[in-house]
């Protein structure tokens, strides 16, 4: 089977393009679909901070702790890209996240969210021990 480079569920998600996606979605297309370094549309609404693309794509079936090629989920790739934010990291987690998946280099989404300094993203994992 051969990865393709981009999706059609891809590029809606990268352009912002919700109405597409979800016409994608409603026509059958599989909201896992993965590039060539095992990003799925659901890496890339993590990326752009897309919550209305990621709750289209989680209500959709989407698997919510894909790895990529480097190991990252999701939810990782939503606190390297956070800036503070929390609200797709809450509905990540909501959704049953894993915080503690360690990523190829052994890095967890709370173990970056704690090294994070110039913005206070540790606060989205109060919940969990240190």
């Amino acid at each position: 089977m051969t990865t393709p480079t981009t999706s059609p569920m891809h590029a809606a998600v990268m352009a912002s393009d919700l109405s597409t996606l979800q016409d994608l979605l409603a026509r059958g297309e599989s909201p896992d679909v993965s590039d060539h370094l095992g990003f799925t549309p659901l890496h890339l609404a993590a990326q752009q901070w897309s919550v209305p693309a990621a709750e289209a794509l989680l209500g959709a079936g989407a698997s919510v702790d894909p790895e990529n090629t480097f190991g990252n989920t999701p939810l990782f790739v939503a606190v390297f890209n956070s800036k503070g934010r929390g609200e797709l990291i809450e509905l990540l987690r909501t959704h049953g996240a894993d915080a503690l998946h360690a990523n190829r280099s052994g890095q967890t989404p709370v173990g970056l969210a704690r090294l994070i300094a110039n913005y206070n993203v540790a606060q989205w994992f109060a919940d969990l021990p240190t």
